[in-house]
Parts: structure tokens; C-alpha cells; sequence
């Protein structure tokens, strides 16, 4: 997490979305469950330089929202949630259709 709190510039932030848009595929849900804990902190710290990234990291979040494990659904929540309460995501139409056809 001491990494995710320092201010990172652009060419790492690159890397790291490749590499988080990796880690949300494996099979092992802890490691899901800790990115999405390590985006909701990298973006809060780089909220002003992450701003390219954020179509990306709003669909990995989102997708991370309907995860099969309880866990990482709930981490991936608290991220969205906060992502929308920030400014970084804007809420839209779309979002909530999604959620909307997830539950019902």
C-alpha cells in the first residue's frame, strides 16, 4: 500500500493499469480483492494524474462489481462508491442498468 499512497507519473501509471487489468483476471479472488483495495488507494493519491486511465479503471472496477466472490464484489463497491463521491467517475445512465440488471 506504500506504493499506491506515493505520487506516481504517467509512463508507471501506464504500467500499472496493464498489470492491474492482469491481476483482475486470476483465478485466486484475494488477489482481486487486494487490487481493487490497491486501485481505490492509487487513485486517491494520483487523483489529478490518473485521470487518462479513468475509462479503464472504470471498467475494471465495474467488472470487478459483479465477481463471482463476495469479497471483491464488496472491496469493488467501496471503490466505485468512492470513485463516484471524488468526482473521478461521474455517475451515468448506463451504470445504473447494469447494476439494475445484476440484481433483478
Amino acid at each position: 500500500m506504500y506504493v499506491a499512497m506515493t505520487y506516481l507519473r504517467a509512463p508507471f501509471l501506464e504500467s500499472l493499469n496493464e498489470q492491474l487489468q492482469q491481476v483482475c483476471t486470476s483465478s485466486k479472488w484475494h488477489t482481486r480483492r487486494v487490487a481493487m483495495k490497491f486501485v481505490q488507494h492509487t487513485i486517491f493519491c494520483n487523483l489529478f494524474n490518473a485521470r487518462l486511465y479513468r475509462k479503464q479503471l472504470h471498467e475494471l472496477v465495474f467488472k470487478c462489481l459483479f465477481d463471482e466472490q463476495f469479497e471483491v464484489r464488496t472491496v469493488a463497491s467501496v471503490t466505485l462508491s468512492g470513485f463516484y463521491q471524488c468526482g473521478y467517475i461521474q455517475v451515468n445512465e448506463e451504470d445504473f442498468v447494469n447494476i439494475q440488471d445484476f440484481i433483478f
